[in-house]
């Protein structure tokens, strides 16, 4: 369908995290450098649905730094499929590099307040009366069709993990991987880092499946979604230095971090097989 490279799994050893746990990292973004990562495994049925059901538009959302929607336009692009992002904030400012790579890439972007942002299937009716011709996608590629692209990550493994670690957004690539999971009966856990604040939300998304397959852990935020602090830039440098691989402050980074942490606390321990996924988010690097 799209020219992307495949992922592949790498063996980490770092003295940043457990003092050199070995740990296996899927590099989800290798898959390609703007629709990179879960984007791409996400977005790749939903197009799919898209085309096969005669839908004109994918309509979406995000902040205005949100690599989902560039995704979501460069895939639209590709696939010739029309693309509109309903952006965070109406405040008057000018246009960013991700809201620009948007815009060339034939999005429409449609700025709202933060309040009506909220209610998007309120905005969707507003702005798409026609709705039978028009896709709705929530906010980070939310949307069922996302879900057997994440469970494909599975797909993708050689051996059978105890545990499974990565960040959590909206909760739609872990939700995949857990439906997934269960449905096969692994022996595996799946420990999601929350990277945003009381997001309790993510606890609904899941509760439809048993908790012997997940765990949501919501210490790991450092404060506030999309930002950062010395600490966890120094680590993200850290890492890049001794693993020649980069990250990025929202997910990936504070996901390794937690995973240091639930090293220490014993959680995870030495003869446990576990297995990181890098989700991408590196458009910033690029841009």
């Amino acid at each position: 369908m799209f020219p992307f490279q495949s992922s592949r799994v790498d063996t980490i050893r770092t003295s940043l995290i457990g003092n050199g746990f070995e740990f296996d990292l899927l590099r989800d973004d290798l898959i390609h450098p703007i629709v990179s990562g879960n984007k791409w495994r996400k977005l790749k049925y939903i197009i799919q649905y898209a085309q096969e059901n005669g839908f004109k538009q994918l309509v979406t959302f995000g902040g205005a730094y949100s690599n989902h929607l560039v995704a979501t336009a460069f895939a639209g692009h590709y696939f010739g499929i029309q693309t509109v992002g309903f952006v965070r904030g109406d405040e008057e400012r000018a246009l960013n590099h991700y809201e620009s790579l948007c815009i060339e890439n034939g999005m429409q972007l449609i700025h709202v307040n933060r309040t009506d942002f909220r209610n998007k299937e309120a905005l969707f009716q507003t702005h798409f009366p026609d709705s039978d011709k028009a896709l709705f996608v929530s906010e980070g590629g939310d949307h069922p069709m996302a879900l057997p692209g994440c469970a494909e990550i599975l797909d993708d493994l050689s051996k059978t993990y105890d545990f499974i670690v990565l960040s959590m957004g909206t909760g739609t690539t872990m939700e995949g991987i857990v439906a997934e999971i269960e449905r096969r009966t692994l022996p595996t856990k799946v420990l999601g880092i929350s990277s945003l604040k009381n997001n309790f939300d993510l606890d609904k998304k899941l509760a439809p499946y048993n908790t012997q397959y997940y765990q949501i852990l919501h210490d790991y935020h450092r404060g506030k979604y999309a930002k950062s602090d010395d600490e966890l830039m120094q680590f993200i440098k850290d890492f890049y230095g001794e693993t020649g691989i980069k990250t990025e402050a929202v997910y990936t980074g504070k996901m390794l971090m937690a995973l240091d942490d639930l090293i220490k606390l014993g959680v995870i321990e030495g003869h446990h097989k576990v297995l990181c996924i890098h989700t991408g988010g590196l458009l910033a690097s690029i841009v």
